[in-house]
């Protein structure tokens, strides 16, 4: 059987949710792994959140959720979404960081550079009975969608409206929108493998290769 790359990493994520039961030593329900609700998240897609919805949230300042960042502090510094708080993957996987860092009711947002290391993430947490989301995309799908919109030559007038709207999003998050030509020779952000940034068009914002 052929498996997704998401599925590949929920059962990664499923071997990483046991083994951290079984390090935490403790024998507290919150620790409570349920298929059943967890598979119907999935599903529902109740587990993803778009950027546009998270960028509604911090506009309006809405105080009742956590965003957490887990990449690397070296990839956090080179570019972060605003309020976001950086929990690197490697010490959020600690049943002793889950208790510390997680210890109210707020719903926890959780982004890496794509949907990966986040979705791993997603299954340890909700597993330690968190209400938790992934951002749809990670941090290089909000410098495509938010911080760098595009809108064509050739766009219609609804089109024009979003893209104005897009582009007061994108200046309030210091990004910066471009007319596309639409033909070949648009310039595009490579989205690799090798961990290092990318350097996009004048003034924009990048992505970092990865998870």
């Amino acid at each position: 059987m052929k498996l997704e790359n998401k599925q590949i990493g929920i059962f990664v994520a499923l071997i990483a949710g046991v083994m951290l039961l079984v390090v935490s030593g403790t024998g507290s329900p919150k620790y409570n792994f349920k298929p059943e609700e967890i598979a119907k998240a999935i599903a529902g897609n109740e587990d993803h959140m778009s950027s546009d919805k998270l960028s509604q949230w911090i506009i309006e300042g809405k105080s009742d959720y956590r965003l957490i960042d887990i990449r690397s502090a070296e990839d956090f510094k080179k570019g972060s979404i605003k309020t976001a708080q950086n929990i690197p993957f490697t010490e959020l996987l600690s049943a002793k960081t889950i208790d510390r860092e997680f210890t109210d009711e707020k719903t926890i947002v959780l982004y890496s550079n794509g949907d990966s290391h986040a979705s791993q993430a997603w299954m340890i947490l909700k597993t330690a009975g968190k209400e938790v989301m992934v951002l749809t995309g990670g941090y290089n799908g909000w410098v495509e969608s938010i911080l760098n919109p595009k809108m064509s030559q050739k766009a219609t007038d609804d089109e024009i409206l979003k893209y104005r709207a897009a582009n007061s999003i994108a200046s309030f998050f210091g990004g910066s929108a471009e007319i596309s030509s639409g033909g070949s020779s648009d310039k595009k952000v490579s989205d690799g493998e090798s961990g290092e940034t990318k350097k996009s068009p004048a003034k924009k914002k990048g992505k970092v290769g990865g998870c």
